[in-house]
């Protein structure tokens, strides 16, 4: 769809979102010269005005390439009822631009919201230049294939029948099913995987797991910095029963964990070492906890421990309500990071 050139303008939408980024990232790959193009505009459905999105349909590039518009989140595409940047969208689709390319989309729940009867009649009306397409999530048989090349690179012994068994207990998209590997693959440490692994560690496997809230907030880049993405989680995990006072105690243990293993690695210790520290048989766990470690400086640690000291402090001597305290932690925290 993309290589051939065909298309100027593309609508999708997708419970897997890994499938859209896929998509986004050939016709990126098509359009623009280097990954910090001046002749691509990035917009967010959730926050921009229909000035915005009518100023980057109307830009013009002063380079020798074309102008990729992006926006994701386009959720004004879904119900019933007007709204101005689906009109917008709407008549751009049935009139595109021949030298610039739009790249539009949002990720569906479930089934249930899949299917989009407003959509389903628009795609009669668009121009042969555009495409409104719905992208249907792997089959069993390709998400076999990623859980096979994501064990070969990492060398992970498994019986044949591993990845087969894993595609049918997993629920959930290919951005998740990487997540859950990686856990997976750390919880064995190297030995050989048995499906009494995948069931301890694969029946959580969904977003809303507390411990994809730490990896949200300690990255491999520093601290996060998707804080909407961050409170709607930790909302979804309170809701689901988590306790306030534990996931309070869960971002203090990792914290303390990552500034050993940022002390360990500025005293010259090896991957050895930090396996050692970590109780782990997984070069590649270790490889990757320091690499979260090292992404925090030594004075945004200092003033993540100040932050954390105040709220267990607080916690253990008033009787403030826990989620408001643990709102307010997770606010700090991410606001604690360098700029």
């Amino acid at each position: 769809m993309v290589s051939s050139g065909k298309k100027k303008a593309y609508f999708l939408y997708a419970q897997d979102e890994q499938l859209i980024f896929e998509v986004r990232d050939l016709l990126r790959g098509k359009v623009l010269k280097g990954e910090n193009s001046l002749s691509q505009i990035k917009l967010d459905g959730n926050k921009c005005t229909y000035e915005e999105l009518q100023n980057a349909l109307a830009t013009y590039s002063m380079f020798s390439e074309d102008i990729l518009v992006e926006i994701s989140n386009c959720y004004f595409m879904e119900g019933a009822g007007g709204n101005p940047l689906r009109e917008l969208v709407e008549e751009y689709l049935k009139d595109p631009r021949e030298d610039l390319y739009f790249f539009g989309s949002y990720k569906y729940e479930n089934d249930l919201s899949k299917k989009n009867f407003y959509l389903d009649n628009l795609k009669k009306k668009i121009n042969p230049l555009c495409i409104i397409e719905s992208v249907d999530s792997l089959k069993p048989r390709g998400v076999v294939g990623i859980i096979e090349e994501k064990f070969a690179a990492m060398n992970v012994t498994m019986n044949k029948n591993i990845a087969v068994y894993i595609s049918e207990v997993f629920k959930g998209s290919t951005l998740q099913l990487e997540k859950e590997l990686d856990k997976l693959m750390a919880y064995t440490e190297g030995r050989e995987i048995k499906k009494e692994d995948i069931l301890k560690i694969m029946t959580l496997s969904d977003e809303r797991h507390v411990m994809n809230l730490l990896d949200m907030i300690f990255t491999e880049r520093g601290i996060g910095r998707n804080l909407k993405d961050i409170l709607n989680l930790l909302n979804d995990l309170v809701y689901r029963g988590e306790k306030s006072e534990m996931i309070i105690a869960l971002i203090g243990s990792r914290l303390r964990l990552l500034f050993k293993i940022k002390a360990l690695k500025e005293e010259k210790g090896g991957t050895q070492e930090v396996m050692k520290f970590l109780k782990t048989g997984s070069a590649w766990y270790a490889d990757r906890m320091s690499k979260i470690a090292d992404a925090i400086s030594f004075n945004e640690y200092n003033r993540l421990f100040e932050v954390l000291l105040n709220h267990e402090y607080t916690l253990k001597t008033t009787s403030v309500e826990t989620m408001s305290l643990l709102e307010m932690l997770v606010l700090s925290v991410v606001n604690s990071r360098d700029m």
